[in-house]
């Protein structure tokens, strides 16, 4: 007989992956739906509480959802059922779901966001780079690589559906830098600092992306879902090292589904 959750029990798990005081002090994080006394039948991982990853959810049963990006940010002054947002808080509410967000606690999380996006382009973290708010220093793990050849390996690795860079001059790089999602501009004195050859990240303003390519730094932009969805993996993981029997499904998005 499988040992019975509750979302009390999970979200005791996720304090323990991604812990709450890692959050940045604007966030929103937490418990967004839900009662935390309810039973978990099952668990829905996924970036976003969208409209697909709700109706996935009823397909498999699950009852909870985990997501990385708020369904609760700004205060809410109405909930209008004719609005995408609206409706789908009601379908949450009326099928019993309940929803739970990591954001910027489980992009710093040990094993979180960067954690996982170095992992997957195959960095070697360096004790002679840093960690500074959000994000992560390596290496291409060899003496170098051409800009092109790693842009082409990053591509590949996250399934990106394109790329942009602040350059078209290719140029040998080592020191790797990945924010995954949006760039922090804070970032940007560190890697100067740090003489960080690239950066790789979801999403970055067009003025950051010159000022880096004036300080020397190439810019690799991915898209903010094809560096943060690779979490998902690594996050299950965690979750069921810690609630061995609990039932999970990933949902990527894009009719793309792995199962449990």
């Amino acid at each position: 007989m499988n040992e019975e959750y509750y979302v009390q029990d999970v979200i005791a798990a996720m304090e323990k992956i991604a812990p709450t005081e890692l959050a940045c002090e604007w966030d929103r994080v937490g418990l967004m739906i839900g009662d935390p006394g309810a039973k978990v039948e099952g668990v829905l991982l996924a970036l976003d509480a969208s409209a697909a990853a709700i109706d996935r959810a009823m397909e498999v049963g699950a009852n909870l959802i985990i997501t990385h990006h708020p369904l609760l940010f700004e205060p809410l002054h109405q909930v209008d059922y004719t609005t995408p947002r609206g409706a789908n808080i009601r379908k949450l509410i009326r099928n019993d779901i309940h929803v739970f967000s990591a954001h910027t606690n489980l992009d710093k999380a040990p094993k979180g966001v960067n954690y996982a996006l170095a992992t997957v382009l195959g960095l070697v973290m360096q004790i002679n780079l840093v960690d500074v708010e959000i994000g992560l220093c390596g290496s291409v793990g060899q003496e170098s690589m051409t800009l092109f050849g790693f842009a082409d390996l990053v591509k590949n690795r996250l399934g990106a559906s394109g790329l942009i860079l602040n350059t078209d001059k290719d140029r040998e790089v080592s020191r790797v830098f990945v924010q995954g999602g949006a760039f922090d501009e804070e970032s940007i004195p560190v890697l100067k600092l740090y003489r960080v050859d690239v950066v790789v990240t979801g999403e970055m303003k067009h003025h950051h992306m010159l000022e880096l390519e004036d300080a020397g730094i190439a810019v690799i932009v991915a898209g903010h879902e094809a560096t943060e969805r690779i979490v998902l993996g690594s996050l299950e993981e965690e979750l069921l090292n810690k609630l061995p029997n609990l039932p999970t499904t990933i949902y990527l998005g894009h009719n793309w589904c792995e199962n449990r």
